[in-house]
C-alpha cells in the first residue's frame, strides 16, 4: 500500500511497532540504531523484521537521512536527543512522530514512566483485578504499544493531509492518552453521575449486580458472557437452552426473561440472590466441559461463550492456520499481516537485520518518491480528513471507534441504526445518573461523537436503495456484521464496487471473515478471552482476571484506521479501491508478539504474574491512604532503588541487587506496604518524581478528571446533545502540529441527522422521502 514512503525509526523497543506495521504496509523503514546497536532478544527479534539496520554515530547522520525521508518516528532513545523542528525546518515534506509517556508539553511531560505506572495513570488499572487485591496490569507489557499504534494513525493522518498541501507536520503522542482508551467507560463515570468502576476479576460489576464471566472447566477455563439485554439476552437465553439440555438447570430456570432479567431485578421480580444461584449452577456446569466442546457449542449455537486461551493455544491456533495469519521465520511463527486486503496485500516480513547491515545501501539517494504537490505557500489551519465521506454499518465498538477517529479529524461519518435492532451500545455500559434510557448512554454519547445518525430499517426492502445510493456517495465504508450478513442483504463489496468501483470497504469481527471460526459470535472481551489476554491478567494463585471490560475492541480501531487510510493513499496513486477483511483476534496478537516469540524459543507459556517484572524490582502497586487508593511504583535499575531506600529510611536494604530484590520480593513488598499505606497516593508521587523514581497514582474516573496533565491534554472535551445538554467524551491521544480537530456534537439521537442526510448528501426530494415514510423505512 505504501510502498513509495521511507521511514526512519529512531525508537527503542517502546516504539518500534509502528515502523514495523509501516513495513508490513510496504513502507522502506530504516532502524537508526547506536554504536553497538539494541539488544538482539525476543522484542528485537519481534518488531525489527523487514527493516534496514543503519549505524548513526552522530546528529549530522540522522540530519543527512531525515533530508530524503518522508516520516521520522522518534521515542527520545537516541542520544543527544534530536531536534525534530530542525528536521522538517529543512525537509519542509517530513512528518515527524514523537511517542513519550504524557505528551511533549504539560506538568507531566518531564516524569519518570513505566509500562507499570502508565497502566495506572490511565484510569485502566484500577478496573482491574480482584477486589480484595491491589488492582494488576497486564502482565505484558502494554502501554507503549498502545501509544505506537496510535503513532501509526497519527502519522497516516498528517500524510493525508501532505498528500493535498505538500507539506509535513508533528505527530505529538501521548501515552497515557493512548492507553486511557482502554478504561472507556468506567472513565467517563465521573461527569455522568455514575460511581467510580469496581473491580472484578473475570466479570463486571453494575451496581449492586455482580456478573461473573470466568469459570474453572474441566480442563481449564472458559469465559461465559453473563449479561442480559435486547441483544445479548437471546444468546444468553441459548445458552441457558443447552445447560438445561444437559441436565444443568431446569425448564424454570432457563425460561426465565434473560432480556430483561436487569429491569426485573431492579422491580424486585427477580433478586441478586437468584443471580447467584444462576452463576453457581453455571459453575457447576462448565466443570463437566471441556473447552472443545465449549467452543463447538458455541460455533453451533451462536453463544457467547469460549476458551479462555493461554499463547500456546495461540500459537497452534487452527483459525490462525487456515487464514495462513503466522510468518514463519526460521522455524519460529510470527505474526504476520494485521489485515487483509484485496488489492494490496500486506507485505510478507522477513528476519530482524543484523546491526548496520544496510549501511551502504541506505546512504544512497532514493530514486523513486511519493508525488506531493508543492508546498503551499499559505496554510490555514483545517481539518486534515475534511471531504472524506464514510458510510458506517459497524455497531458496539471497534467499527465506531475506527469511524469515530476519522469524524474527529473531520470525515462526514452517516451512522446507520434501527430501533428494531438497537446497538448495544445505547442499552449498556452505564447511563447518565443511572437513568437507562438509549439517549443516555454514556458509551454512545463518546464512541459516535461527529457522526450524522441515519435511522434505517434494513430488513424493509426500500431500504436497500438509500443504502446503495450512499455507497455510490462514500469514500469508505465500514461493517462489522456476522460475515456473510451485508451478502446475504444484497449489499456486500461486489455489489458495492459496480456502484462505485473507488469504494474501499472493511469489513470487522473477531475472526475475520475465512476460517473454522469465521462464524464466530462475539465481543471484544471473547475476542481478548481467545487472543491471550486474560490468561495474561491477573494473580499466578488465582484464576484469570482478564484485562477490563472490552480489551480488543480497543486495541482493533488503531489498526483498521491505519489500514483505511492506507488504502486511500493507494487509491490516490492506482484509483483502485479494495476490500478489507479484518479480524480482531489477529491484529491483537501483535500487542504479544515478544512473548509469543520467547514461548518458542523457551518452551515456558508466560502467565499471568501480578505486577512482579522479570527486569524491574521493586515493581508492584502499594496501599495509600483512603478507600481503594494505590500507587504504583518501580525501580527501574540500581540507582532509583538506593534513591527509593533513602526516602523509605531503610538505607539498610539500598545495596540489594536486582536479583537479590526479586529473591526478597515478598518482604520487600509488606515493608514498601507498611510505608506507603498512611500516606496519600497524590502526594507520594510526587515525592518519588521529585527523587527520580517512577511512580504515579492508579487513577479512577475522578482522579483522570482533575489530573492537571489530561486537563493540559485537553482530554475530555465536551460535546453538546440534544436531550443531554453537554456530554463529556474522551479524546485523541495525539496532537498534529498544524492540522486541527475536534467533536462539535456528541453521538447523536435516532435519526437526528436523518433528513440532512436524505436532502443534503443524497438529494432526495420531499415525494421520495414521504414514499420512504410510508414504506416504514425512515424510523
Amino acid at each position: 500500500m505504501l510502498d513509495n514512503y521511507r521511514v526512519i525509526d529512531l525508537t527503542d523497543r517502546r516504539g518500534w511497532l509502528t515502523g514495523f506495521l509501516l513495513a508490513q504496509l510496504g513502507c522502506d523503514v530504516v532502524l537508526a540504531e547506536p554504536d553497538g546497536g539494541w539488544p538482539r532478544d525476543e522484542w528485537f527479534e519481534a518488531y525489527n523484521r523487514g527493516k534496514r539496520s543503519i549505524v548513526v554515530r552522530d546528529i549530522a547522520d540522522i540530519e543527512d537521512l531525515a533530508a530524503d525521508a518522508d516520516f521520522v518516528i522518534d521515542c527520545g532513545a537516541q542520544s543527544p536527543p534530536v531536534d525534530l523542528p530542525a528536521l522538517r525546518r529543512k525537509n519542509p515534506q517530513l512528518i515527524t512522530v514523537s511517542m513519550t509517556p504524557f505528551g511533549a508539553d504539560g506538568p507531566k511531560a518531564s516524569w519518570l514512566a513505566t509500562d507499570l505506572t502508565l497502566v495506572a495513570a490511565s484510569g485502566q488499572m484500577i478496573c482491574n483485578g480482584d477486589a480484595d487485591r491491589a488492582p494488576v496490569r497486564i502482565s505484558i507489557p502494554q502501554a507503549w504499544s498502545h501509544s505506537a499504534c496510535q503513532a501509526l494513525v497519527g502519522a497516516l493522518v498528517a500524510n493525508d493531509e501532505r498528500s493535498r498541501s505538500g507539506h509535513g507536520q508533528h505527530v505529538d503522542v501521548s501515552t497515557q492518552q493512548a492507553m486511557a482508551e482502554t478504561a472507556l467507560p468506567a472513565i467517563l463515570h465521573g461527569p455522568a453521575g455514575l460511581p467510580p468502576q469496581e473491580r472484578m476479576a473475570g466479570g463486571l460489576h453494575q451496581g449492586p449486580v455482580h456478573l461473573r464471566w470466568t469459570y474453572p472447566c474441566s480442563d481449564g477455563e472458559v469465559l461465559i458472557t453473563v449479561a442480559f439485554g435486547a441483544m445479548i439476552g437471546p444468546m444468553f437465553r441459548r445458552f441457558m437452552d443447552w445447560m438445561c439440555e444437559e441436565g444443568g438447570c431446569d425448564e424454570a430456570t432457563r425460561d426465565k426473561d434473560w432480556v430483561d432479567f436487569a429491569l426485573h431485578i431492579q422491580n424486585g421480580d427477580e433478586t441478586l440472590e437468584e443471580l447467584s444461584r444462576v452463576m453457581d449452577l453455571i459453575a457447576e456446569f462448565a466443570r463437566t466441559k471441556t473447552k472443545a466442546e465449549f467452543l463447538k457449542e458455541s460455533l453451533d449455537r451462536t453463544l457467547l461463550a469460549t476458551p479462555i486461551t493461554d499463547l500456546a493455544d495461540v500459537v497452534e491456533s487452527e483459525q490462525f492456520a487456515a487464514r495462513e495469519f503466522w510468518d514463519d521465520v526460521s522455524g519460529v511463527r510470527h505474526p504476520g499481516p494485521f489485515i487483509h486486503a484485496s488489492e494490496s496485500p500486506l507485505r510478507r516480513l522477513g528476519p530482524a537485520p543484523d546491526l548496520g547491515q544496510h549501511d551502504e545501501e541506505v546512504r544512497v539517494p532514493r530514486t523513486s518518491r511519493p508525488k506531493l504537490p508543492p508546498p503551499a505557500k499559505k496554510l490555514e489551519p483545517s481539518r486534515p480528513l475534511e471531504g472524506l465521506k464514510v458510510l458506517d454499518f459497524s455497531w458496539v465498538a471497534a467499527g465506531p471507534l475506527t469511524t469515530k477517529l476519522l469524524a474527529f479529524w473531520g470525515a462526514e461519518v452517516v451512522r446507520l441504526e434501527s430501533v428494531t435492532r438497537p446497538c448495544l451500545l445505547r442499552g449498556a455500559l452505564g447511563h447518565r445518573d443511572d437513568i437507562p434510557d438509549q439517549e443516555n448512554a454514556i458509551t454512545w454519547h463518546s464512541v459516535n461523537a461527529n457522526k450524522m445518525s441515519l435511522a434505517i430499517n434494513l430488513s424493509k426492502p426500500e431500504a436497500k436503495q438509500v443504502v446503495l445510493d450512499l455507497a455510490a456517495w462514500a469514500d469508505i465504508a465500514v461493517e462489522s456484521f456476522t460475515p456473510g450478513t451485508l451478502d446475504a442483504m444484497g449489499m456486500g463489496y461486489e455489489v458495492l464496487r459496480g456502484i462505485n468501483p473507488r469504494i474501499i470497504l472493511l469489513s470487522s469481527c473477531v475472526f475475520g471473515q475465512t476460517g473454522p471460526l469465521r462464524d464466530f459470535a462475539g465481543f471484544g472481551n471473547l475476542a481478548a478471552a481467545v487472543a491471550g489476554f486474560y490468561d495474561i491478567t491477573g494473580w499466578p494463585d488465582r484464576g484469570a482476571a482478564g484485562p477490563y471490560m472490552a480489551y480488543t475492541d480497543y486495541t482493533s480501531p488503531r489498526f483498521s484506521a491505519a489500514a483505511l487510510l492506507a488504502a486511500l493513499d493507494y487509491r490516490r496513486r492506482t484509483g483502485e479501491g479494495q476490500y478489507l477483511d479484518f479480524s480482531q483476534a489477529e491484529a491483537a496478537t501483535h500487542y504479544l508478539t515478544p512473548a509469543i516469540v520467547d514461548y518458542q524459543r523457551t518452551g515456558q507459556v508466560p502467565s499471568r504474574r501480578g505486577n512482579s517484572d522479570p527486569d524491574m524490582a521493586p515493581h508492584g502497586v502499594y496501599p495509600a491512604a483512603g478507600v481503594d487508593k494505590w500507587c504504583a511504583i518501580a525501580c527501574e535499575n540500581d540507582e532509583q532503588w538506593r534513591s527509593f531506600c533513602r526516602e523509605m529510611r531503610r538505607e539498610d536494604l539500598a545495596e540489594l541487587t536486582l536479583s537479590e530484590r526479586h529473591e526478597q520480593s515478598v518482604a520487600l513488598d509488606d515493608d514498601i506496604g507498611a510505608w506507603t499505606k498512611n500516606q496519600s497516593a497524590g502526594g507520594l508521587q510526587i515525592r518519588l518524581q521529585r527523587h527520580g523514581i517512577a511512580a504515579h497514582m492508579v487513577q479512577d474516573t475522578s482522579d483522570c478528571m482533575n489530573d492537571p496533565q489530561l486537563v493540559h491534554r485537553g482530554h475530555f472535551p465536551w460535546a453538546p446533545h440534544p436531550e443531554a445538554g453537554q456530554v463529556m467524551i474522551d479524546g485523541i491521544p495525539y496532537q498534529l502540529s498544524r492540522s486541527v480537530g475536534g467533536f462539535e456534537w456528541a453521538g447523536p439521537t435516532y435519526g437526528q441527522h436523518s433528513m440532512e442526510v436524505l436532502e443534503d448528501i443524497l438529494g432526495y426530494d420531499g415525494d421520495q422521502i414521504a414514499e420512504l415514510a410510508i414504506a416504514e423505512v425512515l424510523e
